[in-house]
């Protein structure tokens, strides 16, 4: 894959015809801020101990600008929990450069863009912004852009990783020491490929390749994620879902066999109501799989908050090569005028993989709240709140021995978002 995307590139490269743009200077301003209240977020919490507060935040400068067929993009944030630096250090380090890419457009077909960049693709089940975590991601990437029409796209990207730490290479090889997405990637290369009609139908495809390093051989290996989405509206219901494989070696050189599932129907009720039915699948280990192997299907960089749950007990930092996942669900969003509305999502879990010593597959169920009020263009409100109903299975999954009864997390978050030409 790595040799077809640079021909691709190069053959890129090639194009001589200019596609001009306006001449023009934008600016955005963002600035969020969320108090949690955690009462089992992520991870249940055991009998005796207290629910936790805190107030996370973030504030993002964005400058985008634009000559002729040149454009290029600059954001920079910082990113903190109330009170974790003190009022008077002059050595906070919080302040980051969050994107910084130039983009090249030779033709109105094809354009080139690179720097440190986000990536976001179909539903961001595989790679995406993350913009509920409020440093978001961004990855050094080159990117090729290839329209082929109004409606169908190719992009190829590649990223080459490496850190500044000479001390832990060994003779034979440079040692990538940063784990990312659950693997140490040294390079990802990818093609996504989309076609979206005029009739309410979309389809794609993603072949993502991840050469991941073992850290004490050094030895590289090839992790590959083949998938597709599709989806299709008619007149009051739609059908939309997804598929992935991977297969390669991990970081840890175990051979990857799993996948991931979904499938949903959206019945639209009327113009102010709808519920989405649908479950997803991903693979997971049984109690005696051999450590050689790997059956658990890895999210890397998606934004998984958006899908099993907003509790996150899901592969948001946890649950990576473990017993999987099945997730049975239904959400519904009710627009009660044009700037209100409430999104009630219900789930059941389940393993995917078979638990040791008979232990039931059902995790437990969760019940998501979340209240939307947009004050204006420039200021939108959002109020959560979700349960967690825990079983045994997941107690045990969790190594919590007693838990709470009740299980919860409650948050509100401001959102104000302004932004200006100043050319």
């Amino acid at each position: 894959m790595f040799k077809i995307i640079s021909t691709t590139v190069l053959l890129f490269l090639g194009l001589t015809n200019a596609f001009s743009q306006i001449d023009s200077l934008k600016m955005g301003l963002d600035f969020r801020t969320r108090t949690e209240l955690d009462n089992g977020q992520k991870t249940l919490i055991p009998k005796g101990k207290a629910a936790e507060t805190s107030v996370v935040s973030r504030a993002r400068l964005n400058v985008d600008y634009y000559y002729q067929n040149l454009e290029l993009y600059f954001s920079i944030q910082d990113a903190r929990i109330w009170g974790e630096n003190p009022s008077t250090t002059p050595k906070s380090q919080n302040f980051v450069l969050n994107e910084a890419w130039a983009k090249y457009q030779f033709t109105p077909k094809a354009a080139l863009k690179i720097g440190r960049q986000m990536l976001s693709y179909d539903d961001e089940r595989l790679i995406g912004g993350l913009d509920w975590a409020m440093q978001g991601r961004s990855f050094d990437a080159a990117k090729g852009i290839f329209n082929f029409s109004k409606n169908s796209k190719l992009e190829a990207v590649l990223t080459y990783n490496n850190d500044d730490n000479d001390a832990n290479d060994i003779p034979e090889n440079e040692i990538y020491d940063i784990v990312d997405g659950g693997e140490k990637a040294k390079s990802l290369q990818m093609l996504h490929y989309q076609f979206q009609s005029d009739k309410k139908f979309q389809f794609s495809s993603i072949a993502l390749n991840s050469v991941v390093q073992n850290s004490i051989t050094g030895i590289h290996y090839d992790m590959l994620t083949l998938g597709v989405n599709a989806k299709k509206y008619f007149e009051n219901f739609g059908v939309f879902g997804s598929v992935y494989y991977q297969t390669g070696k991990n970081t840890n050189a175990q051979s990857k066999s799993a996948y991931q599932f979904s499938i949903n129907t959206d019945f639209i009720i009327n113009k102010k109501l709808n519920a989405v039915l649908g479950t997803e699948w991903l693979s997971g280990r049984d109690y005696d799989t051999k450590n050689t192997e790997n059956k658990s299907f890895s999210p890397f960089y998606g934004t998984n908050h958006k899908f099993n749950g907003y509790m996150d007990y899901f592969f948001v930092g946890n649950h990576f090569n473990s017993y999987g996942l099945n997730d049975y669900y239904l959400k519904t969003t009710t627009k009660f005028n044009p700037k209100s509305s409430l999104m009630v999502n219900l789930h059941a879990f389940t393993t995917n993989g078979i638990l040791a010593n008979d232990q039931s597959s059902y995790l437990g169920t969760e019940a998501d709240f979340v209240f939307a009020h947009k004050f204006s263009k420039m200021f939108l409100m959002n109020v959560g709140h979700s349960f967690m109903f825990g079983s045994p299975s997941m107690e045990a999954l969790k190594a919590v021995n007693t838990a709470k009864n009740k299980q919860s997390w409650s948050w509100i978050q401001l959102n104000f978002v302004p932004s200006f030409r100043l050319k």
